[in-house]
C-alpha cells in the first residue's frame, strides 16, 4: 500500500511538473520567454511580483514591464535572500549552466521562484528542463557576494529557529525566541530584525504566524491570538525546554520527533509480539506518537491498530496500554512547553493503570495533522495540505 501511493504521488508529481512547464526546447533569454507566455500568465506573475497598472496594459507592454521588474537587482536579492533550501538547491544548480534537466524535481523546490519570473520550466519529448534566464544571473552577479551570503545566512539561521519554535512550543513569545536565538549563538538579533526577517517570507506558504508579539503554529486550532487565551494562560507559570542548538534547530522539520527508548519498545512490542513488518510498525509508532503530543485520549490512539484492522486481545490489551502511556509521559508538549509529563512530574510510568494518561476530550471539528487530507490525495494532513 505504501509503495503504491509512493508510485501515486511521483505521478501526481510528475503530473504538477508538466502543466507548469512550457512546452518546446528550453530557452535562456529572459525576452524570449515572456513573448511565449500566454496574457494570463504574464498577469499571474505580475501579480506575484506586485506590478502596479498591470491590468491596464496591453501583452506587449505587460511583457516589457514585468522585464524590467523581474530582473531588478533589489528584487532578485530579495527573492534569493528569501529561498528556502530546496529552491536555494535549485538555485545554485542552475547558476552553474544554461538549464538543467531533470524530472525528478518536485514542484515546492521551484514554485516561489516560478511564480516570481525568476525560473521558468520546460518539457520536450517527456523531459523537463528548468531554466533561470540569463538576465536574472546578470542581476544576482552584480550583487556584494559576501554580503549576500552572509545575511542569507543569518535570515535562514533565523526562520530555522522561528519554525522550530513553532513546531516545539505551539506558542511562543516572539522576545523569548529572540532571546533563544541570541543566547545560543552570540549574537544581539533585534525585535526589529527579526519582523524584518519575518516579513521577507510573507508571501510564502508557511506553518507559523506571529500576532500582537507571539510566534504560533498553524496547526493549533485557531485563526487568532484570541483562540489561543486559555492555553496561554494555562502555560504561563510553566518553564520553556530549551535544548542545545542542534537539537532544538531539527525541530523546524515538522515531522521530526525524539526517538526514545519508550517508542522503540513499544516498536518492539508490535513486531514481536503482534507479529508485524517493520514498516508498519513505525508508520504505528509514528502515529502514536503524534497523537500523544496532541494529547489526544486513549480511545482515539487505540483507534491506530483498529483502523489498521488489527485486533487486540485482553492479554495484548494489558501489556500494549503501558507502554503506550510510557510513551505519553515522554513525549514532548505545547502544554509543557516542550517538556514531557515525566520531565515536569517525575513520577513511575511502569504501573500499567493508565492513571498518567491525560484523557482530553476531542472538541475540535478541524482536520487534524493525522488524518487524510480532505484534499484526497491520499496523504496525510501534515504532510500534505497543512
Amino acid at each position: 500500500m505504501g509503495l503504491e501511493k509512493g508510485m501515486d504521488l511521483e505521478k501526481e508529481m510528475l503530473q504538477l511538473n508538466v502543466n507548469n512547464a512550457i512546452k518546446g526546447a528550453a530557452i535562456t533569454s529572459l525576452k524570449d520567454i515572456l513573448a511565449h507566455l500566454t496574457k494570463d500568465r504574464l498577469n499571474f506573475i505580475a501579480a506575484n511580483c506586485e506590478l502596479a497598472g498591470r491590468s491596464k496594459l496591453k501583452k506587449q507592454e505587460l511583457a516589457d514591464a514585468l522585464f524590467e521588474r523581474i530582473t531588478d537587482v533589489t528584487r532578485v536579492r530579495s527573492a534569493f535572500l528569501s529561498a528556502e533550501p530546496q529552491e536555494w538547491e535549485l538555485v545554485t544548480r542552475l547558476l552553474k549552466a544554461p538549464y538543467i534537466q531533470d524530472n525528478a524535481i518536485y514542484a515546492d523546490a521551484y514554485l516561489f521562484l516560478m511564480d516570481k519570473g525568476l525560473v521558468f520550466s520546460f518539457l520536450e519529448q517527456d523531459e523537463m528542463f528548468f531554466v533561470m534566464p540569463e538576465e536574472v544571473k546578470a542581476a544576482y552577479k552584480k550583487l556584494d557576494q559576501k554580503s549576500f551570503q552572509a545575511e542569507r545566512g543569518a535570515s535562514q539561521l533565523v526562520l530555522r529557529y522561528t519554525e522550530a519554535a513553532a513546531n516545539l512550543y505551539g506558542i511562543c513569545p516572539v522576545n523569548k525566541l529572540i532571546d533563544i536565538i541570541n543566547d545560543q549563538n552570540g549574537i544581539g538579533l533585534t525585535e526589529e530584525q527579526f519582523n524584518q526577517i519575518r516579513l521577507s517570507v510573507s508571501d510564502k506558504v508557511l506553518t507559523w504566524d506571529v500576532q500582537r508579539g507571539f510566534l504560533f503554529s498553524d496547526s493549533l486550532d485557531g485563526e487568532s491570538l484570541d483562540d489561543y487565551e486559555a492555553f496561554l494562560k494555562s502555560v504561563k507559570d510553566k518553564p520553556y525546554y530549551i535544548p542545545a542548538k542542534e537539537e532544538l534547530l531539527r525541530y523546524a522539520d515538522i515531522d521530526y520527533f525524539e526517538k526514545t527508548p519508550q517508542l522503540e519498545a513499544l516498536k518492539n512490542y508490535i513486531v514481536q509480539q503482534l507479529g508485524k513488518v517493520e514498516r508498519m510498525a513505525d508508520a504505528i509508532v509514528d502515529d502514536i506518537q503524534l497523537s500523544c503530543s496532541m494529547e489526544e485520549p486513549m480511545s482515539v490512539i487505540m483507534e491506530e491498530f483498529e483502523h489498521r484492522k488489527i485486533s487486540l486481545n485482553k492479554k495484548q490489551l494489558k501489556e500494549i496500554v503501558p507502554l503506550i502511556i510510557n510513551v505519553h509521559n515522554t513525549t514532548r508538549m505545547w502544554s509543557n512547553r516542550g517538556y514531557t509529563p515525566d520531565e515536569l512530574s517525575p513520577r513511575p510510568s511502569q504501573g500499567g493503570n493508565g492513571s498518567n494518561l491525560i484523557m482530553l476530550p476531542v472538541t475540535s471539528s478541524k482536520v487534524g495533522r493525522n488524518d487524510p487530507c480532505p484534499c484526497g490525495s491520499g496523504k496525510k494532513h501534515k504532510k500534505c495540505c497543512l
